[in-house]
This record gives structure tokens, sequence and C-alpha cells, in this order.
């Protein structure tokens, strides 16, 4: 007998008419991928229309909440004794690893601009922490400003391989000398 469903999966299984739909609850992830595969190849003239779906739901709604959000969660980083720098980088990356999966895999789909919209959030809540205090922040103990400053190039390296055109950042970030618009 099944666990209880997640909220996310029974809001998921909701019509846009507020009713559920039973069969949508019994199917996981996957099962609901390769299902809509094969409709879209049993019904080709539906492409188009998931395509400019799939590109709406790709959109980023607000850069700088995601931003606050990142910014938020590596400031929540707190350091288990020493810490050290490829330890303390290591665990950063974790936090901010969804995120680049996320650039990456909109920008794979033709969503070139959500996921510039990512990157650019990922490095102004990088970009944010350069200032903290708190000695009982991971990225403090690792020395900042320089340990974001090295985190945010290896993000700007990411968004660079893939192409994406990034807005200036010299209001919002100045120190940052290295940046290039793309």
């Amino acid at each position: 007998m099944p666990g209880p469903q997640h909220p996310a999966a029974i809001r998921s299984a909701k019509r846009h008419d507020g009713a559920v739909c039973p069969w949508k609850r019994r199917l996981s992830d996957d099962e609901r991928s390769v299902l809509l595969s094969e409709l879209l190849l049993r019904h080709p003239e539906l492409v188009a229309e998931a395509e400019e779906i799939t590109s709406a739901l790709l959109v980023v709604e607000n850069d700088q909440e995601l931003a606050d959000e990142i910014t938020a969660r590596l400031r929540a980083l707190r350091p288990n004794g020493p810490v050290p720098v490829d330890t303390g980088r290591g665990r950063v990356l974790d936090v901010l690893q969804p995120y680049i999966d996320d650039l990456t895999r909109r920008e794979e789909r033709g969503a070139r601009r959500a996921a510039a919209g990512i990157a650019i959030a990922v490095l102004l809540g990088l970009y944010e922490c350069r200032e903290d205090t708190d000695e009982d922040m991971l990225l403090v103990r690792m020395g900042l400003p320089g340990a974001a400053d090295d985190l945010a190039r290896i993000v700007y390296a990411k968004a660079k391989s893939l192409h994406l055109l990034l807005p200036s950042l010299a209001d919002e970030c100045p120190e940052w000398e290295w940046y290039v618009e793309r």
C-alpha cells in the first residue's frame, strides 16, 4: 500500500479546475515523463504547444528573491571546527550545485534568459556575502571576500561555457573587475 502523497504531488494531480485526477497520483515522475513523451510521439501536433508551455514554466520570476534565498542559504552554512578551504568550498558548492544544475537544464531546453537569471542570482547571492563578519559563518572562516569571489568565478565560468548573455553587474558588484558582460 503506497504511503502518504507529498503535497506537491497532490497539487500536480489537480486539474486547472481543481478536480483531482486519480491516475496522476499513481504515476511517478519518471512515469509521467514517459507518458508525456508517448503523447507527444502519438500527437506531434501538440509539440509546439508543449514547447510554449515549457518555456513559460522555465521563466525565473524574480532574480532578487532567488539571490536573497541563495544568500540566506550561504549564510546558514556553519563550520564544524577548523575548515580547510577545499572542504569549505565543497560544502558551499553543494549548496550552489542545484542552482547550477537548474541553469544548465534551462539552457539545454532553450530557456537561456531564465538560465542567465539564475546565474546572476547565484552571483549576487555570493556578492552579498562578501562583507559578512559573523565568525560562525563558513564563508567567513574560509576568508572573505576572497572565498566568495573565487566561488563566483566558478559560477561565472559555467555561465560563460554555456554562452549565456549576462548583464552588467557594475552597479551591484563594483568590486568584481574580472566580471565581463557577455
